[in-house]
């Protein structure tokens, strides 16, 4: 079976990915309906400003979802954990996700820059 899987691109890290995912899935369901519409539209906004595989993001949407059961938990207004400007919450996360991708693609580049400059 396990050599079937590998012919086919498929890995069992890559079906527990899957399964975790569908479980994230779930978990928004499960949010009260304004938190539901919030999370939503916020995981729409953010994926657009996400890298190829979307790792990153992903976390960040993992946290927000923490966050809004948290808020959920505490019967809290979902506008008391994003303020009234919901766009503005939702770019302070692309920030943090995006410094966190652009100081590691710095690190890559002089990285490389480094070796090479010693190399020659």
């Amino acid at each position: 079976m396990d050599t079937l899987l590998k012919l086919l691109g498929v890995s069992k890290n890559h079906r527990q990915e899957k399964a975790d995912y569908q479980a994230f899935k779930k978990r928004i369901t499960q949010l009260p309906p304004d938190y539901q519409f919030v999370f939503k539209q916020i995981e729409r906004y953010l994926w657009e400003f996400s890298d190829y595989a979307g790792t990153n993001m992903l976390a960040a949407l993992q946290e927000l979802l923490v966050m809004f059961e948290d808020g959920v938990a505490n019967q809290q207004n979902v506008f008391s954990i994003t303020g009234n400007d919901v766009g503005a919450f939702a770019n302070d996360i692309v920030r943090e996700v995006a410094n966190t991708w652009l100081a590691t693609r710095q690190d890559k580049l002089n990285q490389k820059i480094n070796h090479y400059r010693q190399q020659h």
